[in-house]
């Protein structure tokens, strides 16, 4: 058991969060620090300000136990301190670049931070690959480094499973510049995971590569399902049995070949650029990135190009996009397939309203400063088409005999599956 402060833990995200709770859940005394002081005093009040059902509940419980402390930044020392997680938002998903400024700030606060104990400094954001380095050359830039490890420790976390897949990861990376840098870590992690876990130590770069790699072939996972349903409805096609046809094959599987409007999120669009975005001059492109990345924006020039046959120009026609989190079940909306295609719909002319169930509090998206509607039926009224956006459960049960009162055409896209198809074009929909 560590003493008082002695983890802190930078960054009240998904990650740093899952972390921290995680860590305080099984009894360590951890501080999170967070520069928006309303999010703190959000925290404090048991509230999570993001949709995470378990880690909300854990976050009461770790509170109710005295175990987390939530704090915004200040010169307070830490001389207990043992480990600092950095999990700040780290890569600006215009420039695919680290931002620097913020790491420049976090290394010149470490190295002036006096602390009565060797410090282990934990990366758990998502790097470029080479950054490591840049980060170690920023941290003894201004004070001797022998009193501090630096370990690039990724985190592989779903959202909407944060503090499922931190309790039980899959596996976990730890990167070093030197072996002995790993033990503090690897002591801390092995009093609060099970022994099956593998753990995989090796330098920073390859960790760095591990986590960028993992999410590429995750990405073109989904790139290629997304053509192959492409290229099925082109033909019509029985989607369903080519997909149970080609995952039914062991060394394929059926896992990550889910259709819908492609892949999104603030993790796979993002390392799909920050993988060709070195730190270091290597001359080399991952190509399979750049094509996931292709394949990912044409879904939705091909969606947009079905509903122009249907509609015509679509200036000045409105059309209803349900759902706008980039995933079920969730409120986020960064990176957003759905709110890119209500992006591009705009952009030629089209009225669209979006009905996003997780965020009826909202007034607006700040992606592309869309009002919300305020419920389904407002976003379906005189609507010309009708687009699933996100496969949240709750579409299921959309009743189309009073969808059909309520649009001006019949035309419904549905690349998630999420309706039944039959029920729908009884009532005189057109699936396109």
């Amino acid at each position: 058991m560590t003493s008082p402060s002695s983890i802190l833990v930078v960054g009240a995200g998904y990650v740093g969060l899952a972390t921290a709770i995680f860590l305080a859940d099984h009894g360590y005394p951890v501080t999170v620090l967070e520069k928006n002081p309303y999010t703190i005093e959000t925290l404090r009040h048991g509230r999570l300000h993001f949709r995470e059902p378990l880690l909300q509940k854990k976050l009461k419980q770790v509170l109710k136990k005295k175990k987390l402390q939530l704090c915004v930044p200040s010169k307070d020392q830490y001389r207990d301190l043992r480990f600092i997680f950095i999990a700040i938002d780290s890569a600006d998903p215009a420039t695919s670049k680290m931002r620097l400024t913020s790491f420049e700030k976090m290394a010149q606060w470490i190295s002036e931070t006096e602390t009565n104990n060797p410090l282990t400094v934990v990366l758990k954001c998502t790097n470029v690959i080479g950054f490591a380095d840049r980060f170690w050359q920023m941290l003894t830039e201004n004070k001797s480094a022998k009193h501090i490890r630096l370990v690039v420790n990724p985190e592989f976390l779903r959202e909407g499973y944060a503090y499922q897949d931190t309790a039980h990861p899959w596996r976990i990376i730890i990167g070093v510049n030197k072996k002995g840098d790993a033990t503090p870590l690897l002591k801390l992690y092995r009093s609060v995971y099970a022994h099956s876990i593998p753990i995989i130590t090796t330098d920073w770069k390859s960790a760095e590569l591990v986590k960028l790699a993992s999410n590429v072939y995750l990405s073109h996972r989904l790139a290629f399902i997304h053509e192959v349903a492409d290229f099925a409805r082109i033909e019509g096609l029985d989607l369903n049995s080519v997909k149970q046809g080609i995952g039914l094959d062991p060394r394929i599987g059926r896992d990550y070949f889910q259709t819908g409007l492609g892949f999104g999120g603030s993790c796979l669009p993002k390392d799909c650029h920050l993988i060709n975005s070195h730190e270091i001059e290597t001359g080399f492109k991952f190509k399979t990135a750049s094509t996931a990345l292709e394949i990912n924006e044409r879904i939705l020039d091909m969606l947009i190009e079905r509903l122009r046959r249907k509609l015509g120009l679509l200036k000045g026609k409105k059309i209803a996009i349900l759902g706008a989190a980039f995933k079920p079940e969730v409120d986020d909306t960064r990176g957003s397939q759905a709110v890119k295609l209500a992006l591009k719909l705009k952009r030629r002319g089209a009225k669209v309203a979006i009905f996003e169930p997780y965020l009826t509090k909202a007034e607006k998206l700040v992606e592309g400063n869309f009002l919300l509607e305020h419920s389904l039926d407002a976003a379906l009224q005189s609507a010309s088409a009708v687009i699933i956006g996100t496969a949240h459960r709750q579409f299921r049960s959309i009743k189309p005999n009073h969808a059909a009162k309520l649009v001006k055409k019949r035309f419904i896209s549905d690349y998630f599956g999420v309706l039944n198809k039959e029920k729908w074009t009884k009532q005189g929909f057109e699936f396109i």
